[in-house]
């Protein structure tokens, strides 16, 4: 995926929402009182990939919406502004 995004930045990003994922699958598997079976963890492959979907769509979206507003890495740069008296 480093290589898709040219980024080791948005991987990351993707990868810190399946542990969420994971968590939710395993908490309503608690509260229903299922047991873990094939269908649950097929459903829990499922959520997973949605999930991972969901968040190359949002690491996508976000990446779009800074190269439009100019604000990549590789955009204008600004100096920083000097304050103070001016030498005489």
């Amino acid at each position: 995926m480093a290589v898709n995004f040219q980024s080791w930045l948005d991987p990351l990003i993707i990868l810190m929402a399946l542990p969420g994922a994971l968590a939710g699958v395993l908490w309503m598997l608690f509260a229903s009182q299922t047991n873990i079976s094939i269908p649950a963890l097929m459903g829990a492959i499922m959520c997973v990939g949605v999930a991972t979907s969901n968040s190359i769509l949002v690491v996508q979206f976000a990446n779009e919406q800074r190269s439009e507003l100019g604000l990549d890495a590789h955009g204008p740069r600004s100096r920083p502004e000097r304050r103070g008296c001016a030498p005489s």
